[in-house]
């Protein structure tokens, strides 16, 4: 650890001079913006203030990775907004051209969900579930229960004959990319 004292406002003016002024300022706005876009959404409903309402009742919580996530007070609301998501993202790319809107992400009011900085890989998630497999094995073998054996038995057991055939063609009419 290091004994050098620094003082207060050295490591307050350090921590702002990393934020870009411009990033906050399209920041202040974006938030400003989803109010504006929004109140333009007009319906052919009975309610001619539906974008009003739906603006009153969501709020935009963040922009990471092109990903706006956006908190309304009741599912109701998320609903009526993805429904116009594409408009919503048109207005907000003609308005800052030089942020990416990718799409919308939704939370109710009252939950903690964010979006994360880091986007994972298939090896980091393959890694997660494989620690997962081999816990829960062990806790398998540990109170008895054998899940290979089971799986065995089962595939011991073969359908008739007339039965394969049915569900072979089901299968097939399910999947586009197989052959009848």
């Amino acid at each position: 650890m290091s004994e050098e004292i620094v003082s207060f406002s050295q490591i307050i003016s350090n921590a702002f001079d990393s934020i870009k002024v411009e990033n906050a300022k399209n920041s202040v706005n974006i938030y400003d913006e989803w109010k504006k876009i929004l109140s333009r959404i007009k319906t052919n409903s009975s309610n001619p203030n539906e974008g009003l309402n739906m603006a009153g009742h969501s709020r935009v919580i963040d922009l990471k990775n092109g990903i706006l996530l956006i908190e309304a007070d009741h599912p109701g609301w998320i609903s009526l907004i993805q429904f116009h998501k594409k408009y919503i993202l048109n207005g907000f790319r003609m308005k800052f051209p030089e942020v990416e809107f990718k799409t919308l992400a939704f939370r109710l009011k009252g939950n903690k969900g964010e979006i994360s900085s880091e986007i994972e890989n298939k090896d980091s998630i393959y890694k997660k579930v494989e620690k997962k497999l081999e816990f829960e094995e062990k806790i398998n073998k540990k109170s008895g229960i054998n899940i290979n054996k089971n799986l065995k038995k089962s595939e011991k057991k073969d359908l008739p004959p007339e039965l394969k055939v049915l569900f072979d063609n089901l299968r097939k009419s399910m999947l586009t990319n197989l052959e009848k």
